[in-house]
């Protein structure tokens, strides 16, 4: 058993819940939302395409159960903040933290392949920047078109807290009407 399990692809799990709980405990957590505040100047629409970026390339090199630990709390803080339903931001964050078809680090299956195969890392690249950039573009679209009444992002709902008057997620009161 020792010598057929895959001891690295169980440590770079096991890194991934340690680097969240980590965040967590440390405080960067909290550091982050603060730091994301500057995003309030901007657009929802353009907020969520940021968010998807970003998420994406940090799942490239961090676990995405570790990316989705770390960020969707401190995208739910961030949305009440923005006064935009938390779904909103943490749907666009959890669906594309599974987007990380770049590096062998990325994921499980990326680190198998890549260790039972003749891939080098480039190749590797070359083809996960181009299903990035799609997967990125399909969940943005996705979410700001269908999920918007199949969820109901365009309110602010009760059971995420008080302090919002209004609603900023739509940039407009008839786009999805």
């Amino acid at each position: 058993v020792e010598k057929r399990l895959p001891w690295g692809v169980i440590m770079l799990l096991g890194g991934g819940f340690a680097l969240a709980d980590a965040t967590k405990k440390s405080g960067l957590s909290q550091y982050l939302v603060n730091q994301l505040d500057g995003l309030k100047s901007l657009p929802p629409l353009w907020v969520s395409f940021i968010i998807a970026l970003g998420t994406t390339m940090v799942t490239e090199v961090a676990s995405n159960v570790a990316t989705a630990n770390i960020l969707v709390p401190i995208l739910s803080q961030m949305s009440k903040s923005l006064c935009t339903n938390p779904i909103y931001l943490m749907l666009t964050a959890a669906i594309t933290c599974s987007y990380a078809f770049m590096l062998p680090v990325a994921t499980a299956p990326n680190a198998i392949v890549f260790g039972a195969s003749t891939m080098r890392t480039v190749d590797m690249m070359t083809a996960g920047i181009v299903m990035n950039i799609i997967c990125v573009f399909t969940t943005w679209g996705a979410v700001n078109t269908y999920g918007v009444p199949l969820f109901g992002l365009d309110t602010f709902p009760a059971w995420a807290g008080q302090g919002c008057d209004f609603n900023v997620t739509l940039p407009s009161p008839g786009l999805w009407g």
